[in-house]
């Protein structure tokens, strides 16, 4: 796989496409180009060739064998597991919680921490620029226990409009908001959410499937509690 940095100006788009196996079929007589990343992303051949080395030679269950493979596979996935915290940023490995994708891991949180943290009455503050996957695990607990939704909506450029934000966190118990909206590209201030948030004892989850994939990544600097990623969207 190609690693090079490219500068401005410099990136080789036909070196790039020739790690993709994929990219190099061709629809209708003419080459592909795939403009749909942020949905699924393809995969390099880097990626393709782990796999079938996963499978081909250490595919066993983690955690649970004491023989040689399943030692290996495991080993694999914790050197995953590091790896992915040391590029979140993350303090520790720990806190890096394998799924399928993002919309299971809030669906996780949803069903956990909400089931057991909220009530009738109680409030979630959501945002015009969420994705499905962070609204309809919510909706659902709102029907389940009587949580009261709120919206922060947008202006008219596409971005959150923050002016009352004071007055949607009061009462609210968790706080659940994009990094970058998958429609407008929209980046919200996270870090500013994340402390108002915190300021009125509110939990947060930010879901960053679309930040990940583009921007340097460092977790902590958002303070939030729950951050959810997904690994197909990034080449993964």
């Amino acid at each position: 796989m190609n690693t090079k940095t490219a500068t401005p100006g410099s990136l080789d788009v036909t070196s790039v496409k020739a790690d993709f196996p994929l990219l190099q079929r061709e629809v209708h007589g003419k080459s592909i180009v795939y403009l749909d990343s942020g949905a699924t992303s393809q995969k390099p051949q880097s990626v393709l060739d782990a796999m079938d080395r996963y499978y081909s030679e250490i595919n066993a269950n983690v955690h649970r064998g004491a023989y040689y493979i399943a030692e290996r596979a495991t080993a694999a996935v914790e050197s995953a597991r590091a790896a992915l915290a040391e590029f979140l940023g993350a303090p520790s490995s720990e806190e890096i919680v394998f799924t399928k994708n993002a919309t299971e891991a809030i669906n996780l949180v949803a069903h956990s921490w909400g089931r057991t943290n909220l009530t009738e009455g109680d409030v979630v503050l959501l945002t015009m620029l969420e994705h499905h996957a962070n609204i309809v695990p919510w909706q659902q607990l709102a029907a389940e226990r009587g949580v009261e939704i709120r919206w922060i909506p947008v202006d008219d450029e596409g971005c959150l409009e923050l002016t009352n934000l004071d007055d949607l966190l009061n009462g609210a118990r968790l706080l659940a908001v994009t990094a970058a909206s998958n429609v407008t590209g929209a980046l919200p201030p996270i870090r500013r959410l994340t402390d108002a948030a915190h300021a009125v004892d509110a939990t947060v989850l930010v879901d960053a499937s679309q930040w990940v994939p583009h921007q340097p990544s460092d977790i902590t600097a958002w303070g939030a509690d729950f951050v959810a990623v997904t690994g197909h969207k990034m080449l993964g």
